[in-house]
């Protein structure tokens, strides 16, 4: 079990964020994510000045990019395991319950996942819907930016803890 455990998980790692589908001629960020050019470059389309990683929201002044060739030729290697194409998508799909179809926009209003049909109902069709990818890669970009401030607001508290225990048996 534990190999097929770390093929997922290599198989993860040859995944854009973006598209979840193996990178195509990866390019790496500043802060170190790698994603498909033409994903990145979709994803900061009509932004200037400040381009944030889709992953962590570290900005990525002049769309700084470098290509990545060895993750290149990881995933290519990776792609020709056997079993392994399509695996990730297929078990990760969900489908709408109404319509049967793959959900595959976000509508940022109501947080909701929704697919094409949902969208052209009167509920969302006024409210700003983006592709279910990209909203994942942004919430999971603000759920870190919350565990981090959690995180060091916990040491800061351990060491005023740690402080007033000393003061008291001073």
């Amino acid at each position: 079990m534990a190999f097929a455990a770390t093929l997922a998980e290599l198989q993860a790692e040859a995944s854009c964020p973006i598209c979840l589908d193996y990178l195509r001629d990866p390019v790496t960020t500043e802060c170190g994510h790698n994603f498909c050019p033409s994903c990145i470059h979709q994803r900061w389309e009509g932004l200037q000045d400040t381009f944030p990683c889709p992953v962590c929201l570290h900005y990525c002044p002049g769309r700084s990019l470098k290509r990545n060739t060895q993750l290149c030729h990881i995933t290519e290697i990776v792609q020709q395991i056997p079993g392994m194409r399509g695996k990730r998508k297929r078990q990760e799909e969900p489908l709408c319950k109404k319509h049967h179809e793959g959900l595959a926009l976000f509508c940022e209003k109501d947080l909701q996942v929704l697919c094409a049909q949902c969208r052209v109902s009167s509920n969302h069709q006024d409210q700003p819907l983006i592709p279910i990818e990209e909203a994942a890669a942004s919430h999971r970009g603000m759920l870190r930016s919350y565990i981090e401030f959690l995180t060091n607001h916990l040491e800061d508290a351990k060491m005023e803890h740690e402080n007033q225990v000393a003061k008291l048996l001073k």
